[in-house]
């Protein structure tokens, strides 16, 4: 004799098809965040951008004539390791 299921569980077998109204909201509702995603992108390379012009200005307006090239060279220097430590710590983590 076989036991009836307990309450509460799901019977075996594949799940059901989701439906296609449920399926469209929820990749419209996918692609509205993938595009309020790429907006702030977009926003935060500016504002990284403009925050490297304000550190060259910066440097040059506190950092003697002499040492400005040094100083320039420190930043750039410091932009490269960050950028490679973030790329490289991206495709450590993968998809």
């Amino acid at each position: 004799m076989t036991d009836p299921a307990p309450s509460g569980t799901e019977p075996f077998g594949p799940p059901s098809a989701p439906r296609p109204e449920e399926s469209r909201r929820e990749s419209l509702s996918s692609l509205v965040v993938a595009g309020l995603a790429g907006i702030i992108l977009i926003l935060v390379l500016f504002a990284t951008l403009q925050l490297y012009f304000a550190v060259q200005q910066t440097i040059r307006y506190w950092v003697a004539e002499s040492y400005v090239p040094l100083a320039n060279g420190a930043f750039f220097l410091l932009v490269i390791f960050g950028g490679v430590f973030l790329v490289l710590r991206l495709l450590r983590r993968g998809p």
